[in-house]
């Protein structure tokens, strides 16, 4: 007698989006946090080990640099690795990594020593966010998929967020090293916990006979009923020809044109996202403003957003990434737009501002969410983990560049205006808008999937549909 055939992803699509999915949810948006207040550490630290140390500005920048140098390959590494062993593994690598990183860190006397060890919490930093796309796409069903995904992708700005308040609370008592201590007590307490809770990936499991009957056991606790017993003959229908490893098959006939279309909307988008982070308060004060109104500014953009990843994703949800997406970096385009009028214009109302701070940081963090679930979303199960992770990779020429061009426009004699530098980036925005419209993969909506059901049950019963010539 024959084992009963199961397709994997049907089976997730069929479960709710409670329990065991809503918990491994929950559990990837605090491993983010821990991830953005990782990140942005060294930015809050820098001042004080300047002063503790009594060296100069320039002698930091390798320790901020090297946790981006980490990251670009720690996100390939790691990605590789999950596609490899497990993403549960390749996770609980990540969180090692980070403890080992920033415990080293603490007690670091020299700047030699704090780069090796930043390096090293780079790799594991670089590894989170891919892993974490990959497994929540692979345990979530497709209706909520995006929303989920843009959910605990939000979580890194937030996790940022939080490292301004923990820093303002513990260095003026405790020193710089406090921050370090913090970095690695919350990764050790998660990989303590998360070692046991986290539950490996369904498809990764589907494709490991090995593993059936373990897939088996989480699959019957998802739907808290004994439908499976092991002995069924799991798989996973997924599309595109497969090539002699994960960097070939990404470039091969079926998928090059989407990894090349990703590849440059995730650059084009990180490029926008981190020269405004970066550079938009300089560039407020030199257009006359105070610098009280760039930090608020500042901050409105980061409260938009969780407007755009989150609310956008529902938008997702309803008509699919493309159309989405493409609205939403236009309307950053709009933004920043009008944004470039209003100081050519001499306006000096804050408010206005503000307003355009939360539609640009909408549309800029919508569009980075949207990259990862649109990134997860157009690869087989076996290569997702590595081809999210080279797109993560590829996305920091982008940020590397933005500070290189931010230095040649204030090093030009004279300066141009400000809204001459606000339409430059408008123009950076179209590459994006159109590089991410063009992406053959989109998720679609459920709009878009009840009318494709419809047509394809009419071309089976032979309604309205002419058969193919």
């Amino acid at each position: 007698m024959d084992n009963k055939k199961v397709d994997v992803g049907e089976v997730i699509d069929s479960a709710r989006f409670i329990g065991k999915p809503l918990g491994i949810a929950v559990m990837m948006v605090i491993i983010m946090l821990t991830d953005g207040f990782d990140l942005f550490v060294p930015s809050y630290v820098a001042p004080a080990l300047v002063d503790d140390w009594g060296i100069s500005k320039s002698d930091i920048q390798p320790f901020i640099q090297a946790g981006l140098i980490g990251m670009a390959f720690g996100s390939v590494l790691l990605g590789w690795i999950g596609d490899r062993i497990g993403r549960k593994y390749a996770y609980i690598s990540c969180l090692t990594l980070m403890f080992i990183g920033s415990a080293f860190c603490f007690y670091a006397d020299n700047t030699t020593d704090l780069f090796v060890w930043r390096l090293v919490m780079g790799f594991g930093l670089g590894g989170i966010t891919p892993l974490a796309t990959t497994l929540v796409s692979e345990w979530t069903k497709r209706n909520v998929r995006a929303v989920v995904v843009a959910s605990v992708i939000v979580a890194i700005p937030m996790g940022g967020m939080l490292t301004g308040f923990v820093d303002r609370a513990l260095v003026p008592e405790y020193g710089w090293r406090s921050m370090f201590a913090v970095g690695a007590i919350v990764p050790l307490v998660l990989f303590l916990l998360f070692s046991w809770l986290l539950p490996e990936s369904p498809k990764y499991m589907a494709q490991r006979p090995h593993l059936h009957k373990r897939l088996a056991k989480s699959l019957n606790k998802l739907f808290r009923d004994n439908r499976f017993d092991g002995t069924e003959e799991f798989f996973v229908v997924e599309e595109g020809k497969r090539s002699s490893n994960w960097f070939f098959t990404i470039w091969n006939s079926d998928f090059r044109f989407r990894t090349a279309l990703i590849w440059i909307a995730f650059a084009v988008n990180s490029f926008v996202l981190y020269l405004f982070t970066s550079q938009i308060p300089l560039l407020l004060v030199q257009a006359g403003m105070t610098r009280d109104i760039a930090s608020i500014g500042l901050q409105f953009f980061s409260g938009g957003a969780v407007l755009g990843s989150v609310g956008g994703a529902y938008l997702v949800g309803w008509y699919g990434s493309k159309y989405t997406g493409t609205s939403l970096a236009a309307l950053g385009g709009v933004g920043f737009a009008i944004m470039a009028l209003l100081l050519m214009n001499n306006s000096t109302s804050a408010w206005p501002l503000y307003v355009l701070f939360v539609v640009a940081g909408a549309s800029v963090n919508g569009m980075q969410a949207f990259m990862y679930a649109v990134s997860a979303h157009s690869y087989p199960t076996e290569v997702r983990g590595s081809a999210v992770g080279m797109a993560q990779t590829f996305s920091r020429i982008g940020a590397v560049l933005s500070p290189t061009v931010a230095a040649v426009y204030f090093g030009m004699e004279p300066v141009p205006p400000v809204s001459a530098f606000l339409f430059f980036m408008v123009g950076v925005i179209c590459l994006t808008t159109i590089s991410f419209y063009l992406i053959p993969s989109h998720i679609p909506g459920n709009s878009q999937e009840t009318l494709e059901e419809e047509e394809s049950q009419a071309q089976r019963d032979g309604l309205g549909v002419a058969p193919p010539e």
